[in-house]
């Protein structure tokens, strides 16, 4: 069991990135909103479940007949342990439908209550906390409701917030139905590069830096325990081996980027690093919306970008020519 408890600021640190991102995301954009929305079961082969939510967006007046669903939206929410579900549907303030009548699908991690506010993660939720179980259960989901649904026109939208965003491409590849990746709070760069970058940036994280590489080079006898920063061995281990770069270059999908320059969770230059790799491979399907002011929950000094991010992320979708990949 290594929690650093000599060196306070860097576990704040790296424990930010990865646990509060998505409460930032809620909080400064919805401060006091109690969620509308009840959740729905999603049953798993090996006999686990999680809760998901399912709510549609439609600019519609009084008598008008309801269209075709044009637009699946898939959201991959990040890290910690906090339900998206207290601040549903409000959060997508901003994608109200002006590309079609969109059903927006929200799939919490396993082991998240209905109203959990995230402060403390049970035992249970860190053991199925990591990619794999996380992969293996998103397929599961999109491929039952895309079974159910009838989409041959539409588009199929992966929607991954902060550490969500690193599971976006990994989906894509395995599912030929999906037409478009946007990455919410996310530099695009593969885990391990960010965590050093930022232990350059911050001399204080340098040691906290050295001491993971020495927990993760040797297997334990219980991966899945907790070992470092409330996580398992297995989270760290699989999160920074993840080729997010590479997978994002290697799609031909649209992509669409929103991220706060004030953000102290992005390494300084990051999207224009990754801007430039995506001109060297030859791949012009990167769309970078980047909010100069703005943090990690894309608030700025006196202005909640958020909503401005979901509208642009509709106006996106309302231009694209071909719905099929």
């Amino acid at each position: 069991m290594l929690m650093m408890k000599k060196d306070k600021v860097l576990y704040l640190y790296l424990y930010l990135y990865r646990v509060v991102s998505l409460i930032l995301l809620l909080l400064v954009s919805m401060p006091g909103v109690a969620g509308g929305l009840s959740p729905m079961t999603m049953n798993f082969d090996d006999g686990g479940s999680a809760i998901y939510y399912s709510f549609d967006k439609s600019i519609t007046s009084p008598g008008d007949v309801v269209g075709p669903i044009k637009n699946l939206i898939f959201v991959i929410a990040g890290s910690g342990c906090g339900s998206m579900g207290r601040f549903l549907p409000e959060y997508f303030t901003g994608l109200e439908g002006e590309s079609g009548r969109t059903r927006i699908f929200v799939l919490q991690k396993r082991f998240i209550a209905e109203m959990a506010d995230g402060q403390k993660c049970s035992d249970d939720f860190v053991r199925a906390d990591h990619i794999s179980q996380w992969h293996v259960d998103q397929l599961k989901f999109i491929r039952a409701r895309l079974a159910e649904i009838d989409v041959a026109t539409g588009r199929v939208v992966l929607l991954g917030i902060s550490e969500g965003a690193e599971l976006v491409p990994l989906i894509a590849a395995d599912l030929p139905q999906v037409t478009h990746m946007a990455l919410l709070s996310h530099s695009g760069m593969n885990a391990g590069r960010v965590y050093h970058a930022l232990a350059a940036d911050y001399p204080h994280m340098a040691r906290g830096w050295q001491e993971l590489q020495t927990v993760l080079a040797s297997r334990p006898a219980d991966p899945d325990g907790v070992s470092i920063h409330s996580r398992s061995w297995r989270y760290w281990k699989e999160i920074l081996d993840l080729p997010e770069t590479e997978s994002l270059l290697a799609s031909k999908l649209p992509i669409l980027l929103g991220a706060g320059g004030a953000d102290r969770l992005i390494p300084a230059h990051s999207l224009d690093q990754l801007r430039h790799q995506f001109i060297e491979a030859g791949n012009d399907h990167l769309r970078i919306l980047q909010y100069p002011l703005a943090d990690h929950g894309l608030m700025g000094p006196t202005h909640n970008y958020l909503p401005d991010f979901m509208w642009q992320l509709d106006l996106w979708l309302s231009e694209s020519k071909t719905l099929t990949p």
